[in-house]
Parts: structure tokens; C-alpha cells; sequence
């Protein structure tokens, strides 16, 4: 399994999504937050995401996410089962950019079963490998309207380098922007 998100600039991005030896590649645009919206809708499903002070602080989104993508939103939907992910990546007409119904819509392109951590994994490496390479303020000026999802992202790095949530300090009921600095450049396998 493979996540990667490449080719930012301009607002537009590529994702390109490798499973069951398939590959799927998709262009998200800024009308969406593509990858802000995946990374806190996949830290609403991660048990250790809940930040140690409140359940559900990346809240449930019924129905799953859509991606803009011109003519066609991109929806995924995730269902977690223990160690089981669901992923269903659906195309739905997108009304704003295209009033007249297409019957052809809406039509499932993905719909498979993986280990879930192994799902975290890859997306949170490619999430890191993009902040590293952009920057936040680098990041911000290429995707335009969305800024890097820095709480989902370190949230689910935390998780998946240490399982277990990023905890509160005591001194101040925060937590502390040193550990998340150093959270943020630390390297993952």
C-alpha cells in the first residue's frame, strides 16, 4: 500500500493511492481542503487521536469527505472494524460545477479492506515527507485557501510513533509546543 501527495502548486495537488496492486490517481483542487479533511476525518477513526482530554476533539463526519475535483467530487468513507479499514472512494457529480444530472454518477472506483495502522502509516509519512519538503507558510502559499493540517497531522504521528495520545501538561492544561516542534521534525520509519 501506497499514499502519495504530489504536485502541489497553484491550488491542485495529485494524489496517487496504491492498494491490491491497483493504482488510483486523483486531482483535488482548493475548492476543498483535500488533505486537511483526510487527515482529521482519519484522526476522528484513530482511538489515540482523542488528544487525552476530550473523545471525539477530531469530530465524526458522517458520510465520510468529498475532494473537489472540477465536475466531480471525490468522496471517501472510511469504516473501521479493530484492525480492519473499509475504504470507499466514490465519484459524485459535483452540482456547483455541472447542474445537468449524469447518470453515471455516483459510482463507486474503490472499495477494499486494509490494515488500518498500516493506512495511518502511510499517509502520515507522506503528510510528513510534504510538511518537510514545503513548510507550513510554503504549504499555505502553493494550496492557497487551506492551511497544513498541523493538529490532525501531529496528533497521528504521535500515534503511530508512540501508541498512544499526546498528552496534556500538567503546569498549564496545554500541550507544549516543544514536544510538538520536536514531534513535528522527528523522523518516522
Amino acid at each position: 500500500m501506497k499514499f502519495s501527495y504530489v504536485d502541489i502548486k497553484s491550488g491542485n495537488a495529485t494524489c496517487i493511492f496504491e492498494v491490491n496492486g491497483k493504482k488510483y490517481e486523483f486531482s483535488p483542487t482548493f475548492h476543498s481542503d483535500a488533505l486537511g479533511d483526510l487527515l482529521s476525518y482519519l484522526a476522528s477513526k484513530h482511538p489515540l487521536c482523542r488528544l487525552s482530554w476530550k473523545e471525539g476533539a477530531f469530530h465524526h463526519r458522517n458520510g465520510g469527505i468529498d475532494w473537489h475535483m472540477g465536475p466531480i467530487l471525490l468522496g471517501w468513507e472510511f469504516k473501521r472494524n479493530f484492525q480492519e479499514l473499509e475504504i470507499t472512494i466514490t465519484e459524485k457529480q459535483n452540482y456547483i460545477a455541472e447542474r445537468v444530472q449524469n447518470k453515471n454518477f455516483p459510482r463507486v472506483i474503490l472499495k477494499t479492506v486494509c490494515n488500518f495502522d498500516d493506512f495511518v502509516l502511510s499517509v502520515v509519512k507522506e503528510t510528513d515527507r510534504v510538511i518537510k519538503q514545503r513548510g507550513i507558510l510554503g504549504y499555505r502559499q502553493v494550496w492557497q485557501n487551506h492551511t497544513f493540517p498541523i493538529d490532525s497531522f501531529l496528533a497521528l504521528k504521535h500515534a503511530c510513533l508512540y501508541k498512544k495520545p499526546f498528552e496534556l501538561t500538567k503546569k498549564d492544561n496545554g500541550t507544549s509546543i516543544e514536544e510538538e516542534m520536536n514531534l513535528l521534525m522527528k523522523e518516522i520509519d
